[in-house]
């Protein structure tokens, strides 16, 4: 994480981590995990926050409780250089749909669209090595952070019995109308998603920590959204900026990983080869290209790594690099606007995929597949896609699953890719 903190102190942790931060984190302190040694930024709660509702007519933004002139992105840009730290935060895929000019389902008043909070504090991991980090005029004080942090241990959540919205016949129904779409011309792939849900209790924080240990992810979060907590185990990152470089990582294609070595190779040698998980991997990195293509420099757009295998807990994908020269003057919310919603949760084009799934699915998505992570007042970010996300609230946890249909799909086979993807929160 390049965040260029003013301060920054060695600290020794009182206790294991991250069991350590579980009173902060059930008192609603920002996580950002990257991977499975608990890497990452946890910051303090507290600090401005900016947030859009969706009021009826339109979007309402206030920072601070001010309104905010200005669509949501450009609020969100406006908003960076009031704060000298990182901001972090989501926004949903909605909110995401209609700033890039995209139809999506309808949405209740009241409904929150993004949640920023820009960090004065955080405790910062890389490599089982902790440091206080600030953006304040003053150091911090490590004996502050002392008293948050308390030696314990992590009881294991209560199991997840997860239950689909809908049964197989209806997804199988959704999916050979996509079929008959693409063969019809109408679009190329479709990325077709369904919500689990479940009764939930318990603490959001200690689901966390299970799930984070377990499924190790390289864009993992748990964010207080004003009462929404927010819980990722995402793989893909969905833009990331440092300078004038831009670049995107899409995900397209899957099969299990089982921990027994030759199966998993001759596995992803198949799906290396597999021709559907091919095309629908390329239509996608053309539409990543072209999202790209559209705020970069001529001629700067490639592919640095197209469709490498990576393993993860439960899992294995199809992965490509694109990378791109920012055009001079590329402002926040022009970027956002070009890269968001990402292609590989949409389709391709995106406007007929969007405008069709805005009728086929069961409800909205919210944060699923929207954008999470940390924006710098410089304008340098990296945020992540939220796949493998569970949204918690009013005693009620949704976690969605999805796939990308191509005229190649398989109903069967992607009924059973969405379970395989709740694997990652129900263990």
């Amino acid at each position: 994480m390049d965040l260029a903190p003013r301060h920054r102190l060695p600290f020794p942790l009182p206790g294991p981590w991250p069991a350590c931060a579980r009173a902060l984190l059930r008192a609603g302190a920002p996580w950002l995990h990257t991977g499975g040694t608990g890497d990452g930024l946890l910051g303090l709660p507290g600090g401005p926050q900016l947030t859009s509702r969706w009021s009826g007519p339109g979007w309402a933004t206030h920072l601070e409780g001010r309104p905010c002139p200005g669509s949501p992105w450009e609020a969100l840009e406006a908003a960076l250089p009031v704060h000298p730290g990182p901001w972090v935060g989501a926004a949903s895929f909605e909110l995401a749909c209609d700033e890039a000019g995209l139809p999506r389902q309808e949405l209740a008043p009241g409904t929150l669209g993004q949640h920023w909070q820009g960090l004065r504090q955080a405790l910062h991991l890389q490599d089982g090595q902790a440091e206080l980090w600030s953006w304040n005029e003053a150091p911090p004080d490590p004996r502050a952070w002392a008293g948050m942090l308390h030696v314990g241990s992590v009881p294991e959540p209560e199991p997840l019995a997860l239950a689909p919205r809908w049964e197989e016949a209806r997804h199988r129904t959704a999916v050979e109308q996509i079929r008959e779409r693409i063969l019809d011309g109408g679009f190329y792939v479709a990325n077709l998603c369904v919500p689990f849900e479940a009764a939930f209790a318990g603490d959001p924080a200690g689901l966390a920590l299970s799930a984070f240990a377990r499924a190790r992810p390289p864009f993992g979060a748990l964010l207080d959204l004003d009462g929404l907590r927010l819980l990722c185990l995402s793989m893909e990152r969905l833009l990331s900026r440092r300078g004038n470089r831009i670049w995107a990582q899409p995900i397209k294609g899957s099969v299990p990983l089982t921990g027994d070595s030759t199966t998993d190779r001759q596995a992803a040698e198949a799906l290396a080869a597999d021709p559907k998980e091919r095309a629908e991997h390329t239509m996608i990195l053309d539409l990543v290209r072209n999202d790209l293509g559209r705020v970069a420099q001529v001629g700067s757009v490639s592919v640095s790594r197209p469709m490498a295998v990576e393993p993860y807990p439960t899992v294995q994908h199809l992965v490509s690099t694109v990378e791109a020269q920012a055009r001079p003057g590329l402002g926040l919310a022009e970027l956002l606007r070009a890269v968001l919603p990402g292609g590989s949760v949409t389709g391709a084009p995106k406007h007929a995929v969007c405008a069709h799934l805005a009728q086929a699915e069961a409800s909205p998505r919210g944060f699923y597949c929207g954008a999470l992570g940390w924006i710098a007042p410089t304008g340098d970010l990296d945020l992540a896609l939220p796949i493998r996300t569970a949204q918690i609230q009013g005693g009620q946890i949704i976690y969605w699953a999805g796939g990308g249909i191509t005229r190649r799909s398989d109903p069967a086979r992607e009924w059973a890719e969405l379970h395989l993807k709740t694997r990652a929160i129900t263990g």
